[in-house]
Parts: C-alpha cells; sequence; structure tokens
C-alpha cells in the first residue's frame, strides 16, 4: 500500500470518531519522494482556512497550483528550498530564474502536513495549535511514521513537538535546534512566511542544512 493510501486509511479512521474540519496532508509525488536523497516532511502550525466549509487535502492543493503554475508564497518558498536542497544548494540568484519550474519540481519531492488539522486565521494562536497537538498526538506520530521522512522541517512548531515527544535538542552551527525522534531529524526553522527577506530565509536554510551534514 502506498504512503497516501496509508494515510488515507488513517485519516478516514481518526475521523470517524473526531469529527468536525480536516485538512490532510500527504507526499505530493510519491515515486519523487521515494527517489529522494534526503526525504523532507514540512510540518507547519495550520492552514489560514477560516470559513472551514469542506475538508481538503495539502496534497491536492500542490497539485492545483502546480496545474495553474500560480503559487501560494508559502508553498513558492517551501517549493523553492527544496529545490535547492537537491541541486546542492546553489546562489539564491540562480536557482530563482525560471522560478515556476524550480518550484514545481521541488515540491513534488515533498511531503506536509499540520500540526493543527483544522483551518485557522492567517496569524495562528500558539496555545491553540499546542493543545490541538497534544489533544492529537497520536494522529500527527503516526503519519510520521507512515512517512518515514530523514528530516523533518518544523516551520515555528519544533518547540511543542519537542515537548510532546520529549527528546533532547543541540544547536548547529547556523545556531538552529536540532533533535531526533521517531526515526528522523526534527529540525527548527522559521516558518516559510515569516516577515523576512527571502533571500536571508534562504541563506539560513543553506546554513542550516549544511551545518546538519546535508550538502
Amino acid at each position: 500500500m502506498s504512503i497516501n493510501n496509508k494515510l488515507e486509511t488513517l485519516y478516514k479512521n481518526w475521523q470517524q470518531t473526531h469529527p468536525g474540519h480536516f485538512v490532510s496532508g500527504g507526499v505530493v509525488d510519491e515515486s519523487m519522494y521515494e527517489s529522494c536523497e534526503v526525504k523532507l516532511l514540512f510540518l507547519l502550525k495550520e492552514v489560514n482556512d477560516v470559513e472551514q466549509l469542506e475538508n481538503w487535502s495539502l496534497v491536492q492543493l500542490m497539485h492545483n497550483q502546480i496545474k495553474r503554475m500560480k503559487f501560494y508564497r508559502v508553498w513558492e518558498t517551501v517549493g523553492l528550498w527544496s529545490f535547492a536542497m537537491l541541486q546542492g544548494f546553489p546562489s539564491y540568484q540562480s536557482f530563482n530564474f525560471i522560478k515556476e519550474f524550480n518550484i514545481t519540481e521541488g515540491l513534488l519531492n515533498i511531503a506536509t502536513t499540520n500540526l493543527k488539522k483544522s483551518g485557522g486565521s492567517g496569524e495562528s494562536n500558539y496555545d491553540e495549535i499546542r493543545t490541538h497537538a497534544i489533544q492529537n498526538k497520536e494522529l500527527w506520530i503516526k503519519e510520521i511514521e507512515i512517512i518515514k521522512p530523514d528530516v523533518v522541517i518544523c516551520g515555528g512548531t519544533f518547540t511543542i513537538v519537542q515537548e510532546i515527544l520529549e527528546f533532547e535538542s543541540t544547536k548547529c552551527g547556523s545556531g538552529a535546534m536540532f533533535g531526533k525522534a521517531l526515526d528522523t531529524l526534527f529540525v527548527d526553522f522559521y516558518h516559510p512566511m515569516y516577515r523576512i527577506s527571502p533571500k536571508v530565509l534562504y541563506a539560513y536554510f543553506k546554513e542550516t542544512m549544511i551545518a546538519l551534514g546535508y550538502k
């Protein structure tokens, strides 16, 4: 059974006992993800969906953006980080040409999910995210076990994850914290929508991943 099929079964079983708005995660392209030398899972907080009218999938959102070749800023950033890692971290300027194609390749190689499965506003509430993560820890822990990433990029979620999984953290050469649990490496990082220059944020991502041995 494929990764996304396993996740679909997990989500269906979970929703039977946990009704309400639900945004599922998963692997964008399983064949490309499986072929990656370093498999990345981006673990974020919640989606911006205040109305919460229907359930939807982050994977389908990725494919919709790729089909239109138009990307939300958060996924443009994630796609470029992933693409850059696949290319051995070139300069920001060099991979920013033909940007839409680079974002597409980057996104096709990742997995993604959120700690909080229901929608929220553009400004996440830390205590609310933490409460959801604690209450639903069995779900997102099982997601990670199914996806089996080599590295989990915690976009503003590291403190919560570390508290729940109770792993020790260490500071790498870039100053970012990291720790090991569930047979994977969790890395503390800014959310892709963090209000800072994309060039500066990429430089920090590059420095962090290289410091952790991913060149």
